[in-house]
């Protein structure tokens, strides 16, 4: 990475606490830069790199990562912890909702990404070789995208390895979830998110997700801050202990997309994190006269972890996803 600080920070890669700008080596890459903070303490330690703003109305999960770069303290830590706000460059003051203007690929959805691939995989594979290569872990935070509205919720990726899978699932539940989702290991055979894509090399990764409508809201930021903080006491970064979880946190293991069946108007009957039962109206597609003219039907028994607020739709949109409790209890 080519790395340039600003005028009030320490030179890149010493102690202390370095703010400034890169550009990946990808030449696909080269019109962009990014914002870099850098924290590394006096003593050596873990790793922990932390990103937001794949998604640039997630507002929550950069407000977040803007007010972690305060929080950690050089003289009072072990290790370094590395924090980019905004993945998504080309999408800032665009608003784009989901994609990479560049080529229209969902970055959250491209990982681990390919050297020589388009705009959306050259920054995949440049942030997990060139940034966050060595990470004992990687956190990149969502927040809800205009038209969203979530449940509070952390993803990891099992493998199959169950002292991978412990370690991987111990992070996630250093956040105050309602829900902590594991992806089966089939996830692991096509492109995902960065869980997924670090899993493919025995690196832990987690998703994170609080927030709603593109909105800043104290809680939801509170919920990626603390549980940060959280993993950093975990890692060994941090010498204090863990601040207390207040949800009781289900873990589930499937992730189940409802699309609507035709265009019109979706007026929900359910909320993020409530139960629904196999073969529940989940709520009614309507046209502009007010007739109905579906009904949606849940396809499984679970939890709604997020829905749609925008009502108009057309058919084959995603409404709301379901996931489904696991088998295995929470340690």
């Amino acid at each position: 990475m080519k790395i340039t600080a600003l005028t009030n920070s320490c030179a890149y890669g010493e102690k202390g606490l370095f703010r400034g700008t890169f550009r990946f080596d990808n030449e696909i890459l080269a019109e962009y830069t990014w914002p870099l903070c850098e924290i590394r303490g006096e003593k050596p330690g873990p790793r922990l790199c932390i990103s937001a703003g794949v998604h640039v109305n997630e507002v929550s999960s950069i407000e977040a990562s803007i007010r972690l770069q305060k929080l950690f303290d050089p003289e009072k830590m072990s290790g370094s912890v590395s924090i980019i706000p905004v993945i998504n460059q080309p999408a800032v003051y665009k608003y784009n909702e989901y994609i990479c203007p560049v080529d229209g690929k969902n970055i959250n959805h491209t990982f681990p990404g390919r050297r020589d691939g388009t705009f959306s995989e050259a920054l995949c594979d440049a942030i997990l070789t060139e940034w966050a290569a060595e990470a004992d872990c990687y956190i990149d935070m969502h927040g809800g995208d205009l038209k969203e509205r979530l449940s509070w919720f952390t993803i990891f990726q099992r493998t199959g390895d169950n002292d991978f899978d412990v370690g991987a699932q111990k992070i996630a539940m250093c956040f105050d979830s309602e829900i902590v989702l594991a992806l089966g290991p089939e996830y692991m055979q096509k492109p995902g998110r960065p869980p997924t894509a670090c899993a493919l090399r025995k690196q832990v990764a987690i998703m994170t997700e609080a927030g709603s409508n593109g909105l800043l809201n104290e809680d939801d930021i509170s919920f990626h801050v603390d549980g940060v903080l959280n993993v950093a006491r975990l890692l060994g970064i941090l010498d204090s202990p863990p601040s207390t979880p207040m949800n009781a946190r289900t873990l589930c293991d499937s992730y189940i997309w409802v699309e609507s069946p035709c265009d019109g108007d979706f007026h929900a009957e359910v909320e993020p994190g409530s139960n629904v039962e196999q073969g529940q109206r989940l709520g009614v597609i309507r046209d502009t006269f007010g007739k109905v003219l579906a009904d949606v039907i849940a396809p499984a028994t679970g939890l709604i972890l997020w829905r749609i607020t925008h009502p108009s739709l057309r058919k084959g949109d995603t409404l709301l996803t379901i996931v489904e409790e696991a088998d295995t209890e929470l340690p």
